[in-house]
């Protein structure tokens, strides 16, 4: 009696940890995105990097309003890809900016981040988030300004837009 209901135990501990995988949280798309949604994510979280950037060393910011969108895993499912640049009026040291970013994320629960260096040589942090959001920020090969590249949480595009187009 105790061994079967101790199999039994096994198989419901080891079922249920079969089944987490397909658990809507371990999903890579949000259902409850849609390409706009998306868009506002990645723009929003560019600007939340852009303002670790000293403003006193920056001349201008513009951020792209339009993107193109990359496949995600399954059928219909893609990220808004964007962009932000701040024109720099100084040289900084992008150093202690790549560790705070990297600091800061590493600590807001559903991030992590990568902190590597171009292949220019230039510290550069990688933030990632759910669904499989990313956003990088680093300076430019010309290091004439900070760029920040952002690819939204993926999310099923609705019938009827068409993945080629811009958003």
């Amino acid at each position: 009696m105790k061994r079967s209901l101790l199999w039994g135990a096994i198989l419901v501990v080891v079922a249920g940890s079969l089944t987490g995988c397909s658990a809507p949280e371990h999903r890579i798309t949000d259902d409850s995105l849609d390409v706009y949604g998306a868009k506002d994510i990645a723009q929003r979280m560019e600007r939340a990097l852009s303002a670790f950037v000293p403003k006193e060393a920056t001349s201008s910011v513009e951020q792209i309003d339009s993107g193109v969108l990359l496949s995600c895993e399954g059928d219909r499912s893609f990220r808004w890809t964007g962009h932000l640049y701040m024109d720099l009026v100084t040289d900084i040291d992008t150093e202690p900016l790549v560790d705070e970013v990297a600091a800061h994320y590493s600590e807001e629960p559903g991030f992590w981040t990568e902190r590597d260096t171009t292949r220019d040589g230039v510290p550069r942090v990688r933030v990632r988030g759910p669904h499989g959001s990313s956003y990088s920020m680093a300076l430019s090969v010309d290091r004439t300004r900070i760029e920040i590249l952002s690819f939204s949480p993926c999310f099923r595009l609705a019938d009827g837009l068409h993945p080629r187009d811009t958003y």
